[in-house]
């Protein structure tokens, strides 16, 4: 007789996670577990499509407060190479949140020494623009060694901000 694995215990996340519909590859925040303290149960994280203004994910009723902007490395250097503008207004966006992080799924390592192929974009004005625009926006890039890593900060970040912002209900949105 075959003994029956029993299914690990869960536990729900007290946010909705909220993933543009434009996002074309995302995130599922699936096999992530809670901390020590709640048992490190496998989460369930609620996610719900939304029209997003700016970003790709952020919290349900926390729209105004929080985002994160993913991009691939292929992405990235598709963005900065031929809608640069763009990206910048969108970091103009993301320096009105209370947090706003870009999300990047490559390392500086990849992105300077082995870009995309076919990007005629110089790896070192990723670098510089990765700098120039924290200073001028305050909106910090996020390198993750893959998707993977990547997928989990996004959790984690929203998670924070959440519980900074967000859990009980009552957000200040005036910088205060």
């Amino acid at each position: 007789m075959t003994a029956k694995l029993a299914e690990p215990p869960t536990l729900t996340v007290p946010f909705t996670v909220l993933v543009d519909g434009r996002e074309k590859a995302p995130y599922r925040f699936t096999g992530i577990d809670s901390d020590a303290k709640d048992g490190n149960r496998r989460l369930i994280v609620p996610t719900q499509w939304a029209h997003l203004k700016t970003g790709d994910y952020t919290i349900a009723g926390l729209e105004d407060v929080v985002a994160v902007e993913r991009k691939s490395i292929t992405d990235l250097f598709s963005t900065l190479g031929q809608h640069r503008k763009r990206f910048e207004a969108e970091h103009s966006r993301l320096a009105a949140f209370r947090r706003a992080v870009v999300v990047i799924e490559a390392t500086w390592l990849e992105i300077l020494h082995w870009p995309p192929g076919g990007s005629r974009l110089n790896p070192k004005t990723v670098f510089r623009t990765a700098l120039s625009w924290h200073v001028r926006y305050g909106v910090p890039w996020i390198v993750a060694e893959d998707r993977r890593f990547a997928e989990i900060y996004t959790f984690r970040f929203l998670e924070k901000c959440w519980k900074e912002f967000g859990n009980d209900g009552d957000v200040e949105r005036d910088g205060g």
